[in-house]
Parts: C-alpha cells; structure tokens; sequence
C-alpha cells in the first residue's frame, strides 16, 4: 500500500469546507519561523527544493504549511509523494511557487504567485501576515483577467477591435507609413471555395492595396508549395479543401479580419525558380513592412497542425480566490477569536505562452523566454517576419496577443494603464521590432557609432540562436532587416558596405562575437561563409559590448581593405568568401596544456613575447573541440581592449583577442579564425603609454579569409 493511505488522509483534512472550524494553532501565532520546512520556501530565489510531503506533515503544527497545503490542494493534486516545491519572495511582497510534479522540470514547471489581500493593516503594512506567514502583497495583479473566448468569432471579433484602433487611432504605427512595393504575387482569398494566385504587376491592384502576411513554420513535410509546374493552376484557384491545416486557418483568420488578400511565401514564391527566390529575398522589407498585418501561427511547429486553441492546461488560468479560516488562543486564558484570510493565488503571469511578445513584459518562474509551445519563436526565418511587422497578431496554443508600435495587448489581460516616460511616450520592457528601436540616449557618453553597432549585434545575437533547417540561408533569412536598416539609417548601414550578416563601417565591433548554445542546424558548412564572421558559426553567438560598462574601451584594428570572391553558381543568397585585410597587433603563441589538481587538461595559448605573458588564456572555439586547427594556431590578435587612457593606469579589465590559424599553402600573415580568447582582469596595472608600447612591436598587416 506504501504511503497512498496517510496522502489521502491528509488530502481528506486539506479539504474541509471552510465553513467548519478552522485550524486550532497550539503554539505562537508565528510558529512558522521555526519550521524547517516551509522556511526554505521563503529563502535565497528558487535555491532550496522541499518535498511537498514534508509540508503538508507539518500542517498540524504550521499554520503557513497548513496554508500552503489548502492552497496547493486547489492547482496541484496533493497525493504525488516525488512533488517537490520551490519558492521565493519576489519583489512585488507575493511567493512565487514553482510546483515541480512527475514528468516536469525546472524549466518546465508551472509557477504560481500566492499572496493575501487582507485589508486590515492601516498604513505601514508587515512583510508577513503574523498568522497564516504569507507575504502582503501591495496591489494585486489579477485584477485585468478575462477568461479566453472559445468561438472563433467572439475570438476575431477582439483581434478586429486591436487593428481597427491601431489603423485608425495609433499615430506611431502610422508615421513610418511609407511607400512599400506590393508583393509580386498574393493570394485572392474573396471565394468560399476557392483561393486565387494573382500576380500583382498583372492585375490592377492599387500600390497601397492592404494585405496579410502569414509567419508561420514549415515543417519537415505535408506544405503545399507553388512551382513551375503548378503555377497556372494556382492562378486559375486552389480549393480550400487542398491547403495545409495552418494555410487554411490563416485564410479563415483573414476572412474574419474582413481582409481580401495574403501573402503566404511557399505559395507566392516559386521555390524551384532560383532566379524568383533571389528577386525576393531582398524584398522581405517590403513584404512584412508594407504588410498591414503580420499573422503568427505561433503555435504550430508545421503546415498540418492548423492554429488552434489548445487544451484549457495549455491557456492561462483564472485566478483561485481562497477563504482561510483559523481559531486562535487570543490569550493565557484560552478564550479563543475567529480569525479568517483571504488568498488569492495564480498562476504566474502568461507562463503558458510567455514567448509571445505579449507577454514578454512579465517575468515567468524559470526566468526563461523559451517557450515550448509556441515554436514559431524559434525558428530563424520568423525573426525578420516579426521583426518587421508594424503590426503584428499571434495565434497561438494558449492565446492570442497582439503587438505594434504603441500597444502590446493579448487575450486572457484587459488592457492596462500604459507606463510612460517623462515625456509621454509607451514604455517597453523589451524591443519587439524594428518600430521599437530608437539611437536616442541610448548611449549618453560613447559615440554614435557605438550605438549603431550595438543595434545591428542585439539583433544578430537574437537571431543567431534560431532553428534553420538549412544552414545556408543563415545570411538570407536576416536580409529583410538589413535593407529595413539600410533605408531607416542609410548614412550608417550602407548597401553597398553589407556582406556576409556584418557592415564594414563597424566591422571591429563585429569581429567581438564568441559561440555559446547548440547547433542550430543538423548539418552545419562553415565554410559557406568567411570563418571572421558570425554567420560562419553553427551555434548561438554574442558580442562583447564595452560600452555599457561606462568605461573607455579601445578598437585596436583598423581595416584596410576587403575582397569579396565571387559566389559559386549554386550559391544560397549571402553565402560566398571574403576576406578581410587589417591592422593591429598580432602575437605570436604557443599552445599549451595546463592541467589543475590533477584533472583534465586545459589549452591554454601563450604569447611568445614574455612581456606579454600577462595575456596568455583559453579559447572559446568557433567550431568546437573537434575544430583541427585548434592545434595550429600560430597567432592572437588584438581586437579590442578596457579600459584605456594613455595618461591613466588602469588594470586591463578584458582583452578580447582573435584565435588565428595560418592557412597552407598560402602566404604569410593569412589566417583563418579559429575562436576567441577573453581575458579576465589583469594582476597587473599598466598606465595606458606603456601597453600601447609593449604591443607596439606587434603591430602589423594580416589577413583573415
């Protein structure tokens, strides 16, 4: 029988109607700052994990156990004896609880927000009730809830009302509103049966004629695409019947919205025409800017799963308002008082679907943007289809939400009062597009320049995380957002300037990127692009960013020249060699191991200038440890350095240097990047004259294909 009898005991106690006695405490009112176990819950954030079978023990002797028991009775079930529990005190006074049951993680556990909403303190309120020991919260947040419609149109009808105030209403949506060319190609979705492939230079359409631009996943099989040998047919119509699931329930989608047409890419571009694919590539910007809406299948991982509502476990709960009620001894002689506690506990804002922009505003249990079930943000070609939305709706398992340039809005919230600034304007806790971007103030002391590679290297390592199923549209599939820059701040991010995912004007900035993550392809071909920029790289990359540390860093390369070669025949848009020519410090090294108590070893490179033994360090390597060339690097180079001033000593905080490998057979002083070696603080202080001096030597002209 094992211990199901003395759960099912307790879960018989925990359920009593709150109309009966309550719990008779035999102690002090706070006896729960002794109780070993529910403390744990209330110390350092998410650090001590505590069987829920403890607590529920100690019910009978602490009233916040006891609490805590009739709480979770009402999101969990009580009698899973491996459930364990995890907590905090979050900033806003409630617990944040996380419930980890069988078949979860820590990542993927459900959290709850738990707190009372007495009102009988006056003025300056405890952190804990005395009685029940749960945390006072000082504005409740579950005010704004509304549960999610279940028919289509009740749930379109809400998404009409965002874009209805947002086209006629939303200054900031509309001041950018500049002339984009139509697609080539849309969709005709006016017939019941029947949607329409026409082409735009043909048909008579007006230049400002609105449409909706679908992001949605592919998926490995089952998408229906238009070719060579279908195109006639498409034009001529293609029967509802036949569309993929989530290409039907976008036109349906539309159809509510009162929109005519679509722009759907597997279908208006025809993918076994390279030369149409190549056309269109650049004309992303257009497509997605000069949309009137983007729709997101958020939720769906390919073209048959369709969009739809998922089950109520995957859609944001309601709040669960608790009646507690207590007896007391109120004094020694055992006259006993009523005591009665209203909690309300929640699940953790939106923790279903917290990838939505949405509901990226609100912090989740595990801290963690990735979301399992709205798969759309994690593949690379629906980064630049959001991001260049100016206006955007996704659909997704648990809700739909809703993002532009003044609102962010979703389904299960009623829209809240707007935070601004002192100046009036929306603020976002996170940038959602290209609309939310502003060089203002960014930096207040650096230079301009500063900001602007710090914008494009926030969008790439964003970017560079994102799932592609072919590693050559690594470059392609951010094309859209660089013509987007390129024509917001065309004295910066020039055309003619832009090569392989970088922009020569800020390169030195864009050499900083090291690898951090997976894979995100299953097979990667670096050598489809230069081994100095990022897009070389299969994994997630990252940029050092001096600036924000509000100290004076130091480029010490400069760039002297660039060679482009020209791309194979079969080349993916963005692909091809280029090698860069630049000039800085070059030192040359030896590779050692250097093992520590006896472990395993680790690499270390070495400069062979002993006055330069201070800036000897491991690698983190582009390719991994299987990289063979990380055995032959010859040479760090200098990239950039903080902080530094030539009549200030300083200890060098960081050097970032670039992993250099000679390539054979060619001549000297041509390398191909290996990796990156960041340096920690240096022991030592050096007045800025005297480093410059000992790296003088070093200086020189290399380059790196």
């Amino acid at each position: 029988m094992g211990c199901f009898p003395r759960f099912l005991k307790l879960r018989l106690r925990l359920k009593r109607k709150t109309t009966t006695p309550g719990l008779q405490l035999r102690g002090s009112p706070k006896a729960w700052e002794q109780c070993p176990h529910c403390k744990e819950l209330f110390g350092d954030v998410y650090d001590k994990q505590v069987q829920l079978s403890t607590v529920l023990e100690s019910a009978a002797q602490c009233s916040r156990c006891w609490a805590l028991g009739q709480i979770l009775n009402n999101v969990t079930d009580l009698r899973s004896a491996s459930t364990v529990l995890v907590g905090s005190i979050w900033h806003d006074n409630t617990l944040e609880i996380g419930v980890i049951r069988p078949g979860d993680t820590f990542e993927t556990a459900p959290g709850y927000k738990i707190y009372e909403t007495g009102d009988r303190y006056k003025g300056e309120r405890p952190l804990l009730d005395p009685i029940v020991g749960l945390p006072i919260a000082h504005k409740a947040t579950h005010v704004n809830f509304r549960p999610i419609r279940t028919t289509p149109e009740h749930r379109f009808a809400l998404a009409k009302e965002w874009l209805s105030e947002c086209v006629t209403s939303h200054e900031a949506c509309n001041e950018h509103d500049a002339e984009y060319l139509l697609p080539r190609r849309l969709l005709d979705i006016s017939d019941v049966e029947h949607i329409r492939l026409v082409n735009t230079q043909h048909q008579e359409l007006h230049p400002r004629t609105g449409y909706v631009a679908l992001s949605y996943c592919w998926g490995k099989q089952g998408n229906l695409c238009t070719n060579t040998a279908n195109l006639k047919q498409h034009a001529a119509g293609i029967p509802m019947l036949s569309l993929p699931s989530t290409i039907r329930d976008a036109v349906i989608a539309c159809k509510h919205l009162c929109q005519r047409y679509l722009w759907v890419d597997a279908l208006c571009i025809i993918q076994d025409d390279p030369r149409d694919k190549i056309a269109q590539i650049p004309q992303m910007a257009d497509i997605y800017s000069g949309a009137l809406l983007v729709l997101s299948a958020a939720g769906s991982s390919g073209s048959l799963e369709g969009c739809p509502l998922g089950p109520p476990e995957m859609q944001p709960s309601p709040p669960k308002i608790i009646g507690l009620d207590f007896s007391r001894y109120a004094n020694n002689d055992n006259e006993s008082s009523d005591y009665r506690e209203t909690i309300v506990v929640e699940q953790m804002e939106h923790e279903r679907c917290r990838s939505l922009p949405g509901h990226w505003a609100h912090e989740t249990f595990d801290q963690d943007p990735t979301d399992a079930l709205n798969v759309v943000e994690e593949r690379g070609w629906t980064f630049q289809e959001r991001f260049l939305a100016k206006r955007s709706l996704y659909i997704g398992k648990g809700e739909m939400s809703w993002t532009c340039a003044t609102e962010v809005q979703c389904e299960c919230r009623n829209p809240s009062p707007h935070i601004k600034t002192e100046a009036g304007d929306r603020v976002f806790t996170r940038r959602y597009g290209i609309n939310h971007m502003s060089v203002n103030n960014l930096f207040s002391e650096a230079e301009l320049s500063k900001t602007y590679s710090y914008l494009w290297s926030d969008i790439v390592a964003t970017y560079s995380g994102r799932l592609l199923t072919q590693f050559g549209d690594r470059v392609a599939a951010l094309e859209g957002i660089a013509v987007a820059l390129q024509r917001r701040w065309p004295n910066i991010y020039k055309r003619d300037e832009y090569f392989f995912g970088c922009w020569l004007s800020l390169l030195p900035d864009l050499l900083l990127w090291h690898v951090s993550g997976e894979p995100v392809s299953e097979q990667i071909y670096p050598d489809l692009f230069p081994s100095w920029a990022w897009p070389s790289c299969g994994r997630p990359v990252s940029f050092i960013s001096w600036v924000w540390y509000g100290v004076d860093p130091k480029l010490w390369v400069e760039l002297l020249d660039f060679e482009v070669k020209e791309p194979p025949p079969a080349a993916v848009f963005g692909q091809g060699g280029g090698t860069v020519t630049l000039r800085g410090p070059l030192i040359p090294v030896k590779r050692e191991v250097v093992t520590y108590d006896e472990n395993e070893g680790e690499v270390a490179y070495v400069p062979i200038d002993t006055q330069l033994s201070f800036m000897a360090g491991g690698a983190s390597l582009d390719h991994g440890d299987g990289d063979p060339d990380a055995e032959r690097v010859s040479h760090l180079a200098l990239v950039g350095s903080y902080p530094f001033k030539l009549q200030e000593k300083n200890k060098q905080l960081s050097c970032a240097m670039l992993c250099l490998a000679p390539i054979t057979g060619r001549q000297e002083n041509v390398f191909r990047r290996v990796g990156m070696v960041l340096l920690p603080r240096t022991k030592q202080a050096f007045l800025g004259a005297e480093f410059q001096r000992l790296l003088t030597p070093h200086v020189t002209d290399y380059k790196i294909t």
